[in-house]
């Protein structure tokens, strides 16, 4: 895919000479054909300016002569950025991928190996918790260090974390929970850094076609890829081997980023707090930088998310949900919660922490807690984590204790998500670049399919029918895929100057919705299989030894079990498709080759209610907003 990506580009680039490139970074000039293209060094410096036009190349070149050839060196530079962008972000953004899905079918065999069966969800949770916490601030940690020593350190952190958990002693539990707390700050630091080395010096049309590739590739490697690797190497070899597989995958990413991407990456930022700009780079000493992290922010924020996690992972698997350690954990995680964002109203621009630390950085920018659509974006990326979730865990648990199939089998079975998601992939990256390049509709559409897959699979479940059961998670793939990408665009076309805080907004929700998911499904099933947490049938491998009676008893059991806990979860998937309905839109111009990108309208009222108006709205709801690829954003 990747090649025949950039051959296409080259081919293009070859053939059609003539006619302009389209800029690593611009930024709108005065005329409609004219744009000003900045190519920037790696410390965001300008290196190069020129102005072309839609008719003419405006080199002072004579056509006759041929190919212009300072056109011909930018199309060149800009296919050599994007050779080095694919080389060098591909294996970090696999490694997170698949360490997300890997333990979906060894999960059960791992648990049974530490006779940890009844803590099974804390091998997701600890991954999970840390995954999610730490996204807000490696964003700030992007701008502070850098984008190469900050990914250069997540990767570091994977590799301490892979080796721990590879090595974990059968009697040492904790060392294997701690082994996955490392791999999901790495997977917290490569999620978020990845999406802002795409946009960092990309048009948002650009951002749009680089991070729908990423997303098929994530999908297919990570998501679909992920749980059926696990089942082999489980079945074949060892389950050690699942996070083993991430220490050569991680080494060599360290040497492609450093050899081939790290010339292009942009280094530490300027930060408006220290009085610095684009124009007078970094002036401030290191200590200074670091003064700039939101620390009260940062602190809440971690406590409030880790105590909810903590109580959801807790409740119906280690205590009730009426005991007081999951009562007071989820209190005291909704109350630091509360305080979070009370401390976040006070840091916005003249409130009483800003005057108080006028040098510091809100972690997440008050006007974007308030915005309505960035909330339901969350929502929705809330909801795709909790829909994906269970079909990669739960139904790997149908297949292993109703089916009664070994690990590899069941992990193949998951396949069929894969095709869907692909589909979806590739029909939302259509509807954002070709037609009809707006936001909304793929987001709403995937919303509505994946409200249907779900609710649907939870009878093909009941009815035993395999095909339809095939046939449902391949129709959830597609609602997670055409969301994907859709959403995070739509949150950096409101707020092109905040992209780190949109995408770790969008990044958080993500793993929280997967985690409130499981922990909701796997209540429901211990309540209606019957099947406690001290049982001796959370032992998969002992219910092929059952006699014929009571093996048809206990896997209908586990069958009503993993039904309703699908069950339990459709309403979740309801609410989205009736909160994505309330979204606005972002309309994204379009960029030929040679002009410049036009200006993008966002739609900040209930575009499904505009579809019954003339003309789409009114102008009060418009905002049109040129994106720039710095950051900046006109209005």
């Amino acid at each position: 895919m990747v090649f025949i990506y950039l051959g296409k580009k080259a081919y293009r680039s070859i053939k059609r000479p003539g006619k302009t490139q389209q800029p690593i970074s611009t930024a709108a000039s005065g005329g409609p054909a004219t744009e000003e293209v900045i190519y920037r060094d790696k410390n965001g410096s300008p290196a190069r300016v020129t102005k072309p036009s839609a008719s003419a190349c405006g080199h002072q070149h004579d056509p006759a002569a041929g190919p212009c050839p300072t056109c011909k060196s930018a199309r060149r530079a800009q296919l050599t950025y994007r050779c080095r962008l694919f080389a060098g972000l591909l294996l970090p953004f696999v490694v997170q991928a698949l360490d997300v899905t890997i333990v979906a079918s060894a999960l059960p065999w791992i648990a049974a190996d530490f006779h940890e069966t009844g803590q099974l969800n804390w091998i997701i949770a600890a991954f999970n918790l840390t995954s999610a916490a730490f996204i807000p601030l490696w964003g700030q940690m992007a701008d502070i260090f850098g984008r190469h020593v900050s990914m250069q350190a997540c990767l570091v952190l994977m590799l301490v974390g892979s080796a721990l958990c590879t090595g974990a002693p059968l009697t040492a539990f904790p060392v294997l929970l701690l082994g996955r707390a490392f791999q999901g700050l790495a997977c917290a630091g490569l999620n978020i850094l990845v999406r802002i080395v795409l946009a960092d010096k990309v048009s948002l049309r650009e951002n749009a076609k680089n991070w729908s590739f990423f997303s098929f590739l994530g999908g297919v490697l990570g998501w679909g890829l992920g749980p059926v690797v696990g089942g082999y190497i489980t079945s074949g070899s060892s389950w050690r081997w699942c996070f083993g597989i991430n220490l050569p995958i991680a080494f060599v990413s360290m040497l492609v980023i450093y050899f081939v991407l790290r010339s292009e990456l942009l280094g530490p930022q300027p930060i408006p707090q220290l009085d610095e700009t684009t124009d007078t780079g970094r002036r401030t000493k290191l200590v200074k930088r670091l003064q700039t992290i939101d620390v009260g922010g940062q602190v809440l924020f971690l406590f409030g998310f880790g105590l909810l996690i903590l109580g959801l992972t807790w409740a119906g698997a280690t205590y009730s949900w009426t005991s007081p350690a999951v009562l007071a954990t989820l209190v005291l995680g909704v109350l630091t919660s509360v305080s979070f964002l009370a401390w976040e109203y006070h840091m916005a621009p003249g409130g009483a922490l800003a005057r108080r630390f006028p040098w510091q950085k809100a972690m997440i920018p008050w006007e974007l807690v308030r915005n309505r659509d960035i909330g339901l974006l969350c929502y929705t990326s809330f909801a795709t984590g909790m829909a994906m979730y269970s079909v990669l865990y739960f139904c790997n648990i149908y297949f292993t204790m109703v089916k009664l199939w070994p690990a590899d089998q069941a992990g193949v079975q998951l396949l069929y998500f894969t095709p869907g998601l692909g589909v979806g992939v590739y029909a939302s990256a259509a509807m954002c670049n070709s037609w009809p390049r707006k936001t909304f509709p793929p987001i709403f559409i995937g919303s509505v399919f994946e409200m249907t897959g779900v609710g649907l699979l939870a009878w093909a479940l009941y009815t035993e029918h395999n095909p339809t059961i095939y046939g449902m998670m391949a129709l959830t793939g597609v609602g997670t895929g055409l969301r994907v990408m859709p959403v995070q665009l739509h949150g950096i076309g409101y707020f092109p100057k905040k992209i780190a805080a949109v995408i770790s907004l969008m990044a958080v929700a993500y793993p929280f919705g997967g985690t409130l998911g499981l922990t909701i499904m796997t209540t429901v099933f211990n309540n209606a299989s019957g099947i406690g947490n001290d049982s001796p049938l959370r032992d998969f491998g002992t219910l092929k030894s059952l006699p014929e009676a009571v093996q048809q008893r206990v896997t209908h059991e586990a069958k009503m079990g993993v039904v309703w806990a699908f069950v339990a979860i459709t309403p979740f998937m309801v609410l989205c498709t009736v909160l994505a309905s309330l979204l606005g839109n972002l309309y994204i111009g379009k960029a030929d080759d040679g002009e410049g990108e036009r200006t993008n309208v966002i739609y900040e009222g209930v575009y499904m209610l505009s579809w019954f108006r003339r003309g789409g709205g009114t102008e009060k709801n418009i905002i049109t907003r040129e994106h720039q690829p710095d950051g900046e954003a006109t209005l």
